[in-house]
């Protein structure tokens, strides 16, 4: 299966995110702790864009999309 483009420079940064958007699917995390998956990402040198707003935007629509999230980060 391709990993998803999430705005990350690298594949191997898009592969990183593809397993933080797994884990709040099976987990069914709420979204501020996704962000905080993120947010520890971005402090690795290789990935600092983790935190950036176009990657946050694209984990979120693909979350919205398949575990229904609602505005507010809760899923339903």
């Amino acid at each position: 299966m391709k990993t998803p483009y999430y705005g990350m420079f690298t594949k191997g940064g898009n592969a990183k995110v593809q397993k933080i958007v797994d884990a709040a699917r099976n987990e069914r995390m709420r979204w501020r702790v996704v962000e905080v998956m993120l947010y520890e990402l971005s402090k690795d040198r290789k990935y600092p864009e983790a935190w950036d707003t176009a990657v946050r935007d694209a984990v979120y629509i693909e979350l919205m999309e398949t575990n229904g999230y609602t505005e507010c980060g809760r899923i339903l």
